[in-house]
């Protein structure tokens, strides 16, 4: 696919991409979410892929504690979080599965801790009391210097860090967004890579998202990707007209107009 023909507007996909989704993979915070909120549209749009046959993968760097909502109480088959640390899914028996990133540094919690010590005067996301493995600072509170000083704090503490619309996350462990999605995808629903790209679409709002855009031949951005373009290294294929929770239900209203 060549430069020219990524980050194009989103105007409804063709009769064979249509025909070839079988799994959505989406972010959630500003994908499916609006203002830390999901409307109505997209629960209606999540049911409706169910509706559809449609499997469908949360990729979040949201908290475990979330996940273990959103596992509960939307229409979804996974949801794997903090930035692929964890995941949880519905068993065939009816329970919830959890399984957790053989990749995550032993000595995680030590690292965690510590580094928490050290950037104590940093608001810390909401719902870092959810969390298992990772730390969430929140964007909004940081200053330009202040984000450049903890990312470098991050790397002497041997982490990672990953930026969304909202937070800076970090992790310790040799795993991202990518990597965590197809092991987890192959470990547990022994779905290869050829199939996840051939079969699968992503859907995502920010730079952590980049990754995933330049991965899968079906990607789609909401409008934000637009807004910070020059961002990215990586474009989706499209970027919808709405933000949020809105390009999402657009995306499923086009990929449902001939099934409905």
């Amino acid at each position: 696919m060549t430069e020219e023909e990524r980050g194009l507007p989103f105007e409804g996909l063709t009769a064979e991409e249509k025909a070839a989704i079988e799994i959505v993979v989406s972010d959630v915070d500003d994908t499916i979410t609006r203002n830390g909120k999901l409307y109505p549209n997209a629960l209606q749009s999540l049911w409706k892929l169910k509706r559809m046959g449609k499997m469908v993968v949360l990729l979040t760097g949201g908290s475990a504690g979330w996940a273990d909502v959103y596992i509960r109480q939307w229409p979804v088959d996974a949801v794997i979080a903090e930035s692929g640390a964890v995941i949880l899914a519905h068993s065939k028996g009816g329970g919830i599965v959890y399984r957790f990133n053989p990749m995550i540094d032993p000595s995680f919690q030590k690292k965690k801790e510590e580094l928490m010590k050290l950037t104590a005067g940093l608001r810390l996301s909401s719902d870092q009391f959810a969390r298992l493995y990772d730390i969430a600072y929140e964007k909004s509170a940081l200053s330009a210097q202040e984000a450049r000083t903890l990312k470098g704090m991050v790397k002497a503490a041997g982490g990672h860090w990953t930026e969304s619309s909202i937070h800076i996350n970090v992790s310790f462990g040799s795993f991202g967004k990518r990597s965590s999605l197809i092991f987890f995808l192959d470990s547990l629903y022994d779905i290869k890579v050829d199939r996840l790209r051939r079969n699968g679409v992503y859907l995502g709002d920010s730079t952590n998202d980049d990754d995933l855009f330049g991965f899968m031949p079906l990607s789609i951005g909401m409008h934000s990707v637009e807004d910070s373009r020059d961002s990215f290294v990586n474009l989706p294929r499209y970027i919808t007209e709405g933000y949020g929770g809105n390009g999402f239900s657009e995306f499923v209203r086009n990929l449902a107009s001939d099934n409905s």
